[in-house]
């Protein structure tokens, strides 16, 4: 059997040599409790992977379980040990018992990683390679008792998948889950240093809109961007190292003079999307104790289903002009000051 190298991941990050040498340790101490629907992926109407070739929507069951925190949905990746090529890639959903949705989890990816392995699956979605399929059998790579190939690419390397277990406590939804309608496409090329799950960027819309509010209740719409020549707009997620650090040094931007042309910065709080409580109480602390000026926002389903659609790499970065048009590159990674100050100094010159 060849040997596979599993790479479980809630959402990819981008580390891009971040630590959390600057964040403020009573800032880690207050922000490491959740429950553990707060480590799921959030919830979209549709889930679009360009580079495996799938889109698919979950149903309604299967949605409702997840808010409610009886399931829990990642990313997942294996690799092959003698070559590190792409094994597989899926959608994840596990089963989350009473005890265990009613529990608060510290932030340590260990625990986390050690109740994925030991927990319930509801199923896959996903596309396997098939030289890996013919010396391991499929059941082996999910742990379900049904597998259902739905398709393949045309050239046959690249197998599709819907697999499934039945749990009686969330009967709906594992029934639900086991008739997903599943699209398949043609491939979109892939490009190193973007995650595998991406949605392409030739799909992403021109403008941003949304009716939301910040993390402390106040409206927020697109005329934030009005008054400004350039909005730097900063996606990141609470549990992340590389985005706390990031955000002391977005601060120092967006206090730095940039001339003639106003500069503004503005955070969207990924994992806050559907308005979860406790994500929300993190990203205020965090806000709080990094004594941050610039407004972090709470993603509502116009960005979720717009701009941020796709998006499982954090942080990201992109610009807005005051029209709200989305201008100029998109940026994987978490970067110091100064080289935000050059980016934006670049960015400027269209105006």
């Amino acid at each position: 059997m060849k040997q596979i190298i599993l790479l479980l991941c809630l959402l990819v990050q981008i580390l891009a040599g971040c630590t959390t040498e600057n964040i403020p340790s009573s800032t880690n101490e207050k922000t490491e409790n959740y429950k553990l629907s707060a480590f799921s992926m959030p919830v979209q109407t549709e889930y679009i992977y360009d580079y495996l070739g799938i889109r698919f929507q979950l149903g309604e069951e299967v949605n409702k379980a997840l808010e409610e925190g009886k399931l829990f949905m990642y990313l997942d990746a294996g690799y092959e040990q003698d070559n590190q090529e792409l094994a597989y890639a899926r959608q994840a959903i596990l089963y989350v018992p009473k005890e265990d949705r009613e529990k608060i989890w510290e932030n340590d990816k260990q625990k986390i990683q050690a109740w994925k392995d030991q927990a319930q699956r509801l199923g896959y979605i996903g596309a396997y390679k098939r030289s890996v399929l013919d010396q391991t059998d499929i059941a082996t790579l999910t742990n379900c008792t049904e597998n259902k190939n739905i398709g393949e690419t045309p050239d046959g390397t690249w197998q599709y998948y819907i697999s499934s277990n039945d749990i009686p406590e969330v009967q709906p939804a594992a029934e639900r889950f086991r008739r997903t309608l599943v699209t398949i496409y043609e491939m979109q090329p892939f490009t190193e240093g973007i995650s595998i799950f991406a949605e392409a960027r030739e799909k992403e819309q021109d403008r941003i809109d949304f009716q939301t509010v910040d993390i402390y209740g106040n409206p927020i719409n697109k005329e934030i961007f009005a008054n400004h020549d350039l909005t730097l707009v900063n996606i990141f997620i609470t549990q992340a190292s590389p985005c706390l650090q990031e955000i002391s040094e977005l601060e120092k931007v967006s206090q730095y003079d940039f001339g003639e042309k106003s500069v503004q910065v503005i955070g969207i709080v990924y994992d806050a999307a559907q308005m979860k409580s406790e994500i929300i109480e993190a990203a205020k602390t965090i806000h709080q104790e990094l004594a941050i000026s610039y407004p972090f926002i709470v993603p509502d389903n116009s960005l979720m289903e717009g701009r941020l659609k796709g998006v499982t790499a954090f942080p990201e970065t992109f610009f807005v002009d005051k029209e709200g048009n989305i201008v100029g590159e998109y940026y994987l990674g978490a970067r110091p000051q100064e080289d935000w100050i050059e980016v934006i100094q670049k960015e400027l010159q269209n105006f």
